[in-house]
């Protein structure tokens, strides 16, 4: 009889064990963080956009000074504008923003982590 009544009570605290595990584990979860993709050049339709870069303001090592610090993703796209193409990785935590450089037919890259939206790598020739 006292089995029965052991066997009864671990099984009913066993089982409110596994419901408050699947409950707090379920309602504790993040949420996602929607990851947003700036637009692309062509969705200009021709037009130039007029930034600092482009009218041929920065030097190099500007370029290189300006994305050591980190910038925000505003920042660059201010600075830049807007990219001739953009990848996300596979993980979801980097965009890559593709800029093409016509004088030298190559791509220089800037990397955006999508956590902080600011600048986590970049490549530029």
């Amino acid at each position: 009889m006292i089995e029965q009544i052991h066997f009864g009570y671990l099984t009913a605290m066993f089982l409110r064990l596994f419901l408050f595990i699947f409950i707090c584990s379920c309602v504790f979860t993040p949420s996602p963080h929607p990851i947003l993709i700036p637009p692309l050049k062509k969705s200009l339709g021709g037009k130039k956009q007029n930034t600092v870069y482009t009218l041929g303001y920065m030097s190099e090592y500007d370029i290189w000074e300006f994305l050591k610090e980190s910038p925000s993703e505003k920042e660059v796209l201010d600075t830049f504008g807007f990219p001739d193409s953009v990848w996300v990785d596979d993980l979801e935590t980097t965009k890559i923003l593709y800029y093409f450089i016509s004088d030298i037919q190559d791509f220089n890259t800037i990397e955006i982590s999508a956590k902080t939206d600011s600048v986590s790598g970049f490549e530029w020739d």
